[in-house]
């Protein structure tokens, strides 16, 4: 029984050495057998699961590198969104001008908005593998893209009604002060309350002033009649025109009057020239607008500011 349990190798050197041979118990090779077999398929082992880690690490990187491209469109895209919304509110601003020409009333606020639902559960469920910041970002931009766009349908609309009264109405659009009555400067002091720049002491301010050069022209902006062409002690060299619908319009300060008290004017012909007459500190031009009676912001109807 114990030569069952022995193994014997035989070993023939090079040369004239004699064999030699060496005894071994079968149990030592079975197990040297598997300690070697055991080490090639850890080994075999290892090496997969460093190529699977290696494999993992590389799609980890291309995802992040992919991620952080996408951060960055998102970026562009809300970027180019802000840009779009102060577009389509200068675009709601303008129309809201047209529409007092067209006798139309202002846009209501709320429906300028445009509302409508939250985004769609077929799109969540598009999303739920990013992250949910990158996703609540995405939500907002998607939003921010459908709101644009139903606004600008409902401008488009809009515009077409405007457009439409407008044409049937060129005689309103003559006698409403919605010229700007100098080409060049710019607004220096708005309507409403400010610090007076000579008394120094909080003052309402009804009308614009238009920073522009001495003698720069000044244009009426809106077909009338001249009512009064003179000197006051604080306007200065004044014109005041009557137009129809109730409109009136001043023009003060300036260094030369080139119309007389009931001349015809038309909208867009020179009526003076830019100064610094009556109460003033510098070269500007305050126009007024008078509606009805009631001094209102002359901002509210020029088409081109």
């Amino acid at each position: 029984m114990l030569r069952d349990k022995i193994l014997t190798f035989l070993y023939l050197p090079d040369g004239s050495h004699e064999p030699r041979a060496f005894q071994v118990r079968r149990n030592a090779v079975w197990a040297l057998a598997a300690t070697v077999l055991i080490a090639v398929g850890a080994s075999g082992w290892a090496v997969l699961g460093h190529s699977n880690r290696m494999k993992d690490a590389y799609l980890v990187e291309t995802l992040a590198n992919q991620n952080k491209e996408l951060r960055g469109e998102i970026d562009n895209l809300t970027t180019e969104l802000e840009t779009l919304k102060r577009q389509v509110a200068q675009n709601f601003d303008f129309q809201n001008k047209a529409r007092i020409i067209a006798n139309l009333d202002d846009l209501d606020g709320d429906v300028a908005q445009v509302g409508v639902g939250g985004p769609s559960m077929s799109t969540a469920q598009a999303l739920t593998s990013i992250d949910a910041k990158t996703r609540d970002r995405l939500f907002t931009a998607r939003a921010d893209i459908d709101k644009l766009l139903r606004q600008a349908r409902l401008q488009t609309r809009d515009y077409e009604e405007i457009l439409s009264h407008l044409e049937s109405a060129n005689e309103q659009i003559r006698t409403t002060p919605s010229l700007r009555p100098v080409n060049v400067g710019f607004v220096s002091s708005r309507f409403g309350w400010r610090m007076d720049p000579i008394s120094g002491r909080r003052a309402m301010h009804r009308g614009v002033d238009y920073s522009a050069r001495l003698g720069t022209p000044v244009y009426a902006t809106a077909d009338g009649v001249v009512t009064y062409s003179g000197v006051e002690q604080t306007y200065g060299n004044v014109v005041e025109i009557s137009h129809p619908a109730g409109f009136v319009t001043r023009y003060a300060h300036m260094q030369r009057r080139l119309v007389q008290k009931g001349q015809r004017i038309t909208r867009g012909d020179v009526i003076g020239r830019v100064g610094s007459t009556g109460r003033s500190t510098f070269s500007h031009l305050h126009y007024e607008i008078e509606r009805e009676g009631e001094r209102v912001d002359p901002l509210r109807f020029v088409l081109a500011d």
